[in-house]
């Protein structure tokens, strides 16, 4: 493969890690071999990384995060057993393909016994096992999800994918143990892996295979599934109605049950039935605080993975602030502050990407060769296991706590669009119709004055916005942007909530030191009516980011009531008000609403600000197997 330069001034061709079949033979035969190989491999790294423009650390003895590891060289070769029955106990059997390390003289299976990776696979693609993970020492096995694929019922009748429904846990943990106590070559050491829904299908098996098992790592990458993934503020954004249609995504042997299965979904939604709402159904397919917890007791250390663009990016952060709390004897669902004790087993990685990139299967070797593997890696040892790139400033910043801060500063909605850092100086009301952003007056603008100096956003954000509405419904969306003294504003983050659900939950609701609300709960579980004419507060989550607002910049708040039709067509991006309920519709169309900016309502957006450039910069840069994507380095 090539990588570019850092300095742009061309590009550099990289071999993977190995030198050949010449260099396997003598390894195999040769034990002393093996050490002066690594010491070949990690010089050939280091100086990669040197071409990319990554410097290694002065203490370290590599590049890759903990300073004392270094990919292994591709010591074997594959060959893949296709098509073994792994038998639930409800007869239900599905099908696995298992790669297996051979000799790459004679192309037989490597003698011995290995550590696992499972996958839990439940697409048409990305079912094959992973080459670079069997030729580094590790059996790969992918199995089909339940209802995808080839699987197949005990009759020959048909199947459904339950979508992270319990059986999905109970499958789990039983190809955990096939895959510890029955599979040929296996060490009984196992670590799950994937992306997507194979992520958190990572995390109900973990959760559920109990203390002492043999899962020793997760790697749950593009994972989190809540309500909150698929509903926007209580509206079902794009990803909803794509439930019923064939897409494709699980092969055709299970199609037409699939297919009915989700149009009855998203009938029942748009019908404002139970799963239109925060019921049984979302509650037991939720990667919650308590999930954390149980992952925590059953001992397994987790490396999370996402991005700002992803659909999953919240639950991520929200996920690993519950793993350290967990750990750390704390309640789960509490907030993560600074300065609170972190331990390495569970660390995230969220880069300036969308859902399933940014990924580096070295690093993921890594954490595997940890843990699997019992090596001193040194990437546990880290007292910063938040990893996060830093929008706006462009670089990767080391991070433990979340939110980043504890002191939340509030802006108000002032008189003419200001946004201020003081309460309003004369009250006054702005009023805006609900309407696609494109139309007059369906928008409404509150802008900072320039901050000199910079500022950092770190943590998630609140609006409180006090309305009124012409109807028994409002929708209101709140995005904040980033103003430069010249050019167009850049989108920072946003969020939304519908009135008929907006009710909020206290207790589990973040708040600051001072107890200004910072991360609002909303139950979901239930409509009321809005009483046209009274002013009530919207509670609005705007998702978490890590942004640097730079000097001379200004911070603007754009307050919308219809998702623009961009911000509709994409899939798996931060979720958007797009695909209302019948009862939604009825109820907002023609509404007019009236923003409060008085003692009595005092709309305010509460900021988690740090000073511009204070979070410690991280050492970062591409390397040989991230795509070209940076990649935090300097754990």
């Amino acid at each position: 493969m090539r990588l570019r330069k850092a300095d742009g001034s061309g590009s550099v061709e990289v071999s993977p890690a190995g030198a050949g079949p010449a260099r396997h033979a003598l390894r195999g035969r040769h034990g002393r071999v093996r050490g002066l190989a690594a010491a070949v491999v990690a010089t050939l790294v280091a100086s990669v990384f040197a071409v990319v423009g990554i410097t290694s650390p002065a203490r370290a003895g590599t590049v890759w995060p903990g300073g004392t590891w270094a990919p292994d060289p591709e010591t074997y070769g594959i060959t893949v057993v296709k098509d073994v029955p792994v038998t639930m106990d409800d007869g239900v059997v599905l099908p696995a393909d298992i790669g297996y390390p051979t000799d790459r003289l004679t192309g037989k299976r490597a003698a011995g016994t290995f550590p696992v990776i499972v996958q839990q696979n439940p697409y048409v693609f990305g079912g094959d096992p992973d080459s670079f993970f069997v030729s580094r020492g590790y059996i790969f096995v992918s199995v089909d999800v339940r209802g995808t694929n080839r699987s197949q019922a005990p009759d020959g009748g048909p199947l459904v994918n339950p979508l992270f429904g319990p059986r999905i846990a109970k499958d789990g943990t039983e190809v955990v143990d096939w895959a510890a106590h029955k599979l040929d070559g296996s060490n009984g050491t196992i670590g799950l892996y994937g992306c997507s829904q194979l992520g958190i299908n990572q995390l109900f098996t973990a959760a559920a295979v109990g203390p002492h098992s043999p899962v020793q790592a997760i790697i749950p990458a593009c994972a989190s599934n809540s309500y909150d993934i698929y509903f926007a503020g209580g509206v079902p954004s794009a990803t909803v109605p794509l439930f019923g249609q064939d897409l494709g995504l699980s092969g055709d042997k299970h199609a037409a049950e699939n297919l009915a299965y989700g149009q009855q979904l998203v009938a029942e939604i748009n019908a404002s039935g139970p799963r239109a709402y925060h019921s049984s159904f979302w509650q037991e397919r939720t990667t919650d605080a308590s999930m954390a917890a149980s992952i925590v007791k059953n001992g397994i250390p987790a490396l999370l993975w996402s991005g700002w663009q992803a659909t999953e990016n919240p639950g991520a952060l929200h996920f690993y602030a519950a793993l350290q709390n967990a750990a750390n004897g704390r309640p789960a669902a509490a907030p993560l502050p600074p300065g609170q004790s972190t331990t390495g087993r569970y660390q995230l990685v969220l880069g300036n990407w969308g859902h399933g990139s940014g990924l580096d299967k070295s690093i993921e070797l890594e954490w595997y060769d940890t843990w699997l593997k019992h090596r001193n890696t040194g990437i546990a040892a880290t007292k910063t296991p938040l990893h996060l790139y830093e929008q706006g400033s462009n670089r990767w910043v080391k991070a433990s706590g979340y939110p980043l801060v504890t002191n939340y500063i509030q802006y108000y909605l002032n008189a003419n669009s200001a946004l201020t850092a003081g309460p309003p100086g004369a009250s006054g009301t702005d009023q805006v119709t609900y309407a696609a952003p494109d139309q007059s007056g369906s928008t409404l603008t509150y802008t900072t004055s320039p901050f000199v100096v910079g500022q950092t956003l770190a943590g998630p954000i609140d609006a409180s916005i006090y309305a009124s509405s012409s109807n028994q419904n409002i929708n209101l969306i709140a995005t904040l942007q980033d103003v430069p003294p010249s050019g167009s504003p850049t989108t920072i983050s946003s969020g939304s909530l519908i009135g008929t659900l907006s009710a909020l939950d206290g207790s589990a609701s973040w708040k600051d030191s001072a107890g200004r609300l910072i991360l609002p709960v909303h139950p979901y579980t239930a409509d009321k009516a809005v009483v046209p004419g009274a002013v009530n507060r919207y509670d609005i989550r705007i998702n978490p980011t890590a942004w640097g607002l730079a000097p001379l910049h200004l911070l603007r708040l754009v307050i919308s009531t219809q998702a623009s039709k961009d911000d509709c067509s994409g899939l798996l991006g931060m979720p958007q008000p797009c695909a209302y309920t019948a009862a939604q519709q009825a109820s907002l169309a023609g509404g007019s609403y009236q923003i409060a900016r008085n003692s009595a309502g005092r709309s305010v957006v509460n900021l988690p600000l740090l000073p511009w450039l204070q979070l410690p910069t991280a050492r970062s840069g591409a390397t040989p197997t991230s795509g070209l994507s940076s990649e935090p380095l300097g754990w």
